[in-house]
């Protein structure tokens, strides 16, 4: 049920109630991160340590954790980022919401 709001909103509580009711209104649009996971382990581990439990790559490629510390770190350009064929990394053909998944997996490493 969408309730509609007569008031005004003070300062970025508008944004934040904005984002909670899309969150709201639109199922499944969160990321996943346990499935970033999954899909890390299966597509990035042979040239990016993906994971805590991860000894050895076989590319050199940054470990996920460092990726994530990076300043300016940004899950949405990241998903974005993968969507698009680079040189150097195999063509995944992600959906949208698998690099959304991915992306947010990666940004969870931060923490």
């Amino acid at each position: 049920m969408i309730h509609q709001f007569s008031g005004r909103v003070p300062g970025g509580l508008a944004c934040v109630s904005a984002a909670i009711w899309v969150a709201a209104v639109s199922p499944g649009a969160a990321a996943d991160a346990s499935h970033g996971e999954q899909l890390a382990r299966r597509w990035c581990s042979s040239c990016h340590v993906v994971a805590a439990d991860q000894r050895q790559t076989t590319g050199e490629a940054p470990p996920f954790a460092v990726i994530s510390r990076t300043p300016g770190f940004d899950a949405n350009k990241l998903a974005f980022y993968l969507l698009g064929p680079h040189p150097k990394m195999p063509d995944m053909s992600l959906t949208r919401s698998e690099a959304s998944d991915l992306a947010a997996y990666i940004g969870s490493l931060a923490r």
